[in-house]
């Protein structure tokens, strides 16, 4: 409340991005009020003796009595006057988030977006609950494992206006904040500093022992011959069936597959090129195609103006991206009546490497067709089925009634 008894709300940091919402007399017309350099004829800052910016009081009407409306229109207006500040070392980790949100995030694919700008609501959700000096305030460099297990945790029970989540979740917005710091740290050459250090590097998450959550028991499908042919026949969209196929036949990540270019595959020679910009791994490797992965890309159909092999429905200077083929997934699972939780275009990948012919194959030879380590293939991506111990088991008894 001010003075005369009105209606006041201040938000934001003075100096950086101070907004206040106030009553024009007391159950009045809600203003708007801020500062933003003073400029000059030419459009350009006006600077004092000292050579600070000479800073103005601005003011807006809102056109509304809504405390609640007025309230949310000044957050909005302090979250753009944060990222509207001047290059130089972030003075908080919320600015840090806000910042990356408008210089990178605003490239990606819109489902990546919505991702990264909801990572930032619950980081921002869970610092805001850990006192002043832990806050969201904070210098980004002080970041520490005590953060780190601390939101594990809270993400695990809950955040405040998120309910609990699993550990994919979570290695999902860990991930997301270790890419900001990684950003902000100047990671790649020639890029700007914005903190001293990164407070989450690899090397001091092994050191401080910073482990990324994991499921206990992680249930991970492979996608048979017959549920394979059902989501072929209930299939939404060409590029659905077109993605669906060449992921079982290629044994590679769905992301891979859908980012394809016409100029990465040898139809005359059946190879193709997959290349490190958009692997996981990062290398750049060639691969033959089998019979019906190449068959499948004779059939498909070349969209005029688009150098993808699966363009974006509505854009064909895009490849289709990873939430629409996940649409298409659930679409396609709901009207052949599959229920089989998690199964998703990285069930093909695991029903290929777990084939007693691929397993039978020389590691190099595994690690080059798939683009996975060998080790990464047997931890994470083989499993062994009831039905292949029972085998084994026989095998065993059967060899020591012989001798």
């Amino acid at each position: 409340m001010s003075k005369n008894g009105s209606w006041s709300y201040n938000t934001g940091v003075r100096g950086i991005n101070w907004v206040r919402a106030y009553e024009d007399g007391r159950g009045g017309i809600i203003l708007l009020e801020w500062f933003q350099p003073k400029l000059d004829g030419d459009d350009q800052p006006v600077f004092d003796k000292k050579g600070k910016p000479v800073q103005q009081k601005k003011r807006a009407s809102t056109s509304t009595r809504d405390r609640v409306r007025a309230k949310k229109m000044a957050d909005e207006a302090a979250e753009i006057f944060a990222l509207q500040q001047p290059g130089g070392v972030s003075s908080s980790l919320r600015r840090l988030m806000y910042r990356y949100l408008q210089e990178v995030t605003q490239h990606k694919g819109k489902s990546r977006q919505k991702q990264d700008k909801k990572a930032v609501r619950v980081f921002l959700a869970y610092f805001a609950e850990q006192g002043k000096d832990r806050g969201p305030d904070r210098d980004p460099a002080s970041l520490d494992r005590k953060d780190w297990e601390g939101f594990s945790r809270a993400r695990r029970e809950g955040v405040t206006g998120f309910g609990p989540c699993k550990a994919n979740q979570i290695r999902t917005d860990l991930k997301f904040l270790i890419a900001v710091l990684a950003w902000a740290a100047g990671a790649e050459e020639g890029a700007v500093h914005w903190i001293r250090r990164h407070p989450w590097s690899a090397e001091r998450r092994r050191s401080q022992r910073m482990v990324m959550p994991t499921e206990k028991n992680p249930i991970r499908p492979g996608m048979g011959e017959t549920l394979h042919d059902a989501l072929l026949r209930h299939s939404p969209d060409w590029r659905f069936s077109l993605v669906l196929e060449l992921c079982r036949e290629t044994m590679h990540r769905g992301n891979s597959v859908r980012q394809l270019q016409w100029s990465d595959v040898d139809l005359g020679d059946g190879v193709v090129l997959w290349r490190g910009e958009f692997d996981k791994t990062g290398r750049e490797i060639v691969t033959p195609l089998s019979p019906r992965a190449l068959a499948a890309l004779q059939a498909a159909p070349r969209v005029l103006g688009s150098p993808w092999v699966a363009s974006a429905p509505k854009d064909p200077t895009r490849p289709v991206s990873s939430g629409t083929l996940n649409k298409w997934m659930e679409k396609a699972k709901a009207a052949a009546g599959i229920e089989v939780p998690r199964l998703g275009f990285h069930a093909q990948k695991r029903a290929g490497v777990r084939t007693p012919e691929f397993r039978a194959l020389p590691d190099k030879v595994q690690e080059q067709l798939t683009g996975t380590t060998i080790r990464t293939l047997r931890e994470v991506y083989d499993d062994i089925t009831v039905d292949e111990l029972r085998e084994a088991m026989d095998s065993v008894a059967g060899a020591r009634r012989r001798a």
